[in-house]
């Protein structure tokens, strides 16, 4: 049996959400703006999110998460984990909060 790692308990939910990802790359200053992309919120924590996208995201990139559960600012994330899920995919985020 496999160990739960998380440290809140999440939600079931089914809400329609719009992202980027956060460049982090300082040398690029090109002022282009961030590519949205759109998913669906599967579970929600305090902790952190899972989504159902249509683009193969990366661990470790940053996301910014608009309009998630009411905040009316946007939510940073890191991506932990990527699975692939029928010609979709699955995404683990953990909430980045501000310090």
């Amino acid at each position: 049996m496999v160990a739960e790692l998380r440290k809140y308990q999440r939600v079931t939910t089914s809400l329609e959400i719009m992202y980027h990802t956060v460049n982090d790359d300082k040398e690029q200053e090109d002022n282009s703006s961030p590519t949205h992309y759109f998913g669906t919120v599967t579970d929600l924590s305090k902790g952190g999110a899972g989504l159902l996208v249509d683009y193969p995201h990366q661990p470790d990139e940053i996301i910014c998460l608009e309009g998630i559960a009411g905040y009316k600012k946007p939510m940073d994330g890191v991506i932990r984990w990527v699975r692939e899920n029928s010609g979709n995919y699955r995404l683990g985020v953990q909430f980045v909060h501000a310090q």
